[in-house]
């Protein structure tokens, strides 16, 4: 449908307010903002007011919000956390994905008596983190910066890869009804690759901008310049079979001062590049960040779910497996009870990379309308109940936490 563009500048001009005002409200009461921009979207959006529609404008401009705040947080991670933290992570993640699957998967087989295929599709919405949501929580708590944190941020990684190779691969099977060992191989391999080579390419741009700034003396060129870069990895890495804000992760990985080539440790970004490229993303992450989170609640339509005693029945058991599959992720962390309990609470929210899932399950022909409503609303929950989780142990036994 054609969008006037006088309509989406008022659209944006509701968002862009109502999205800062109720993420100061929430804030000012002690709830993280992201649920304020959330708030908002739902305000605005099909399930309250309706003077709002998730057009594909405002659809790009979440995109690059999710992009540039991926780009933000690579510039920040601690590259020696993640080296000393890795394996933890890639545990979490790994069992953060399988229980889901397992669980989830059993229960809609079982229970509501879907297809194979479907009941894989619904163990890959609970299996799906939402890196974007996830990270905002952590911001706003100000706790993005712990060795915990920092686990939760990998493993959410490693979620969305293998949430997408899982994805692409049960949408061809639900198509074709074959499974294509070849072409899924090929796929993983690009994937894998992608980010192998990417970090380092985007390693040496950086040392290119780096060069130019300091033989030119001046840094007026670096704006546009990064911004190119970030959306030329985010293009690469939607080519690769990767989801495009893992693309602008990498280039933030990339510029910060933290990441060393091997046997090229000497080749680092200078500090001032850094903080130039830091004061450019920081404003513009402020600005169209929170388009992202208020577009994920422009798309949940509670008016389109018809509750019955059948539905919140499943309702709950999907919910409780969501919670405790995600919940029961960090016990294979090394530490104290605290920190494993904070990384599982960390892992909870799926946000729009569950609502992905439920979209392809639904226009595969696998969902029906209630497994779809179901869905939905399990992942609304999630999305909505983890910042008070997060906040609430935080405020119990913060102490305790790494």
């Amino acid at each position: 449908m054609k969008v006037a563009l006088e309509e989406i500048f008022i659209d944006l001009a509701f968002i862009l307010f109502l999205a800062r005002l109720w993420g100061s409200i929430f804030n000012r009461f002690g709830v993280p903002a992201v649920l304020g921009e959330i708030f908002a979207g739902l305000l605005l959006g099909p399930s309250l007011l309706g003077i709002v529609e998730p057009s594909f404008v405002i659809k790009l401009l979440a995109e690059i919000g999710i992009i540039l705040l991926l780009f933000q947080i690579g510039l920040e991670v601690d590259i020696d956390q993640v080296k000393k933290t890795g394996f933890q992570a890639f545990l979490v993640a790994i069992l953060g994905a399988s229980l889901p699957i397992l669980l989830g998967g059993i229960a809609s087989y079982c229970l509501m008596k879907v297809s194979f295929t479907a009941a894989l599709f619904v163990g890959g919405t609970l299996a799906a983190t939402s890196i974007g949501i996830t990270v905002r929580i952590l911001q706003d708590l100000g706790k993005i910066d712990s060795r915990n944190s920092q686990i939760v941020l990998a493993a959410a990684v490693v979620d969305d890869i293998l949430g997408v190779m899982l994805l692409t691969i049960l949408y061809e099977f639900a198509q074709t009804g074959n499974f294509q060992f070849f072409t899924t191989f090929t796929y993983i391999f690009y994937i894998l690759t992608f980010f192998l080579i990417a970090p380092i390419a985007a390693h040496f741009i950086a040392l290119l901008i780096d060069f130019m700034a300091r033989k030119l003396k001046s840094y007026d060129f670096v704006p546009s310049t990064i911004l190119s870069l970030i959306f030329f990895l985010a293009y690469f890495a939607k080519r690769f079979g990767a989801p495009e804000i893992l693309g602008a992760f990498t280039g933030g990985l990339a510029f910060s001062r933290r990441f060393v080539i091997p046997f090229a440790a000497s080749l680092r970004v200078s500090s001032a590049t850094v903080k130039s490229v830091k004061s450019i993303i920081g404003p513009l992450s402020l600005v169209f960040t929170p388009i992202f989170f208020v577009y994920v609640g422009l798309e949940i339509n509670f008016k389109e779910i018809e509750l019955n005693w059948y539905l919140l029945g499943y309702f709950i058991l999907f919910s409780l497996i969501a919670l405790l599959s995600k919940g029961l992720a960090g016990i294979l962390i090394k530490g104290k009870i605290y920190d494993k309990i904070f990384v599982g609470l960390a892992m909870i929210p799926r946000g729009e990379v569950g609502i992905i899932f439920v979209e392809f399950g639904r226009l595969s022909g696998l969902f029906d309308l209630s497994l779809y409503t179901t869905m939905i609303m399990v992942v609304a929950f999630t999305t909505f109940v983890a910042p008070f989780l997060l906040k609430f142990y935080l405020e119990k036994v913060g102490a305790y936490v790494s």
